[in-house]
């Protein structure tokens, strides 16, 4: 259990930080930041501190203010994981040149570390198990390293969605329903967002090397996106219906385990643009009443 019991709290991190903040403004959320970061590295190393305050702190100070300026949901999602990535990446390149090291050797050493302590922390797993699982880690290890921006913008976003829904359904910040801001059952993408889905896809059947790998993060960043727009989909019409939590409950769970519900979740929220699965978007303005001829004009004076 240490392992997922690291994980959750992981998750869990950037949530003192952004209540302090809401609630005392940036030096609250800054004092959080700071004492976690010291205490993280006086009982570990520094690095470690740094790495908490680039993948945590700054992403939970980052949404914070976001949110303490009403920005829409899109804008503080993107933004905030765009701190997280640039910083971590800074962090790397920075930590590459004291080493003297190339950066992706850099970038790859730390993900073998938390693959070999994963397989460790897993007594269940029997030795010829855990060399067979650690031989398929390394086969996907060079698709992990070219995966890294991707994978910590979706990890940003995740974090994020947990921090902000413990806020509001505890109220951890008296007044504010951020949930209900951003009115997320009604949320969809931009239109013109599905252009990062389209030119991406072609990049990465039609291209090759670095483009090749940007357009493949371009392209699992968007299809997140839409994965996520069908959820609001169908939560739009699970809260229409008045479902239990437990229905929700098996109804979340059965999307998140079953593989092919969950491209069709995509499909779905792809889709939305056009057929607007929740009857909202494409409604036909209401004609004005017509004009009584017989009455005469008001005027003023």
């Amino acid at each position: 259990f240490i392992p997922l019991i690291g994980s959750f709290l992981g998750i869990l991190a950037p949530l003192p930080i952004m209540v302090l903040y809401l609630r005392r403004g940036f030096t609250g959320g800054a004092f959080a930041a700071l004492v976690a970061a010291l205490v993280i590295g006086f009982a570990l190393k520094p690095v470690v501190a740094l790495y908490f305050f680039v993948q945590f702190a700054m992403l939970g100070l980052a949404a914070a203010y976001l949110i303490e300026k009403r920005a829409s949901f899109g804008l503080t999602m993107l933004v905030s994981s765009f701190f997280v990535a640039a910083g971590f990446f800074l962090l790397i390149g920075f930590q590459a040149s004291s080493l003297h090291q190339g950066f992706f050797e850099t970038l790859k050493k730390p993900i073998q570390q938390n693959i070999h302590m994963a397989l460790q922390n897993y007594p269940g797993l029997s030795g010829t198990e855990a060399q067979e699982m650690q031989a398929m880690f390394q086969k996907m290890l060079s698709l992990l390293i070219v995966l890294v921006p991707t994978l910590i913008i979706i990890g940003s976003w995740l974090i994020l969605m947990v921090n902000i829904y413990l806020i509001d359904r505890i109220h951890l910040v008296p007044g504010r329903e951020i949930l209900k801001d951003f009115d997320l059952n009604v949320w969809r993408a931009p239109d013109h967002f599905i252009w990062f889905v389209i030119l991406p896809g072609f990049g990465v059947f039609l291209l090759h090397g670095t483009v090749r790998v940007i357009a493949m993060n371009v392209l699992i960043a968007a299809l997140t996106v839409y994965f996520f727009q069908g959820l609001c989909i169908i939560n739009y019409h699970l809260a229409k219906r008045n479902m239990p939590p437990f229905v929700r409950v098996l109804v979340y769970f059965v999307l998140f385990v079953i593989q092919i519900v969950a491209v069709m979740v995509v499909l779905m929220g792809l889709l939305d643009m056009w057929m607007d699965f929740r009857k909202i978007f494409h409604k036909k303005p209401e004609e004005p009443p017509p004009h009584d001829d017989s009455k005469p004009p008001v005027t003023g004076g």
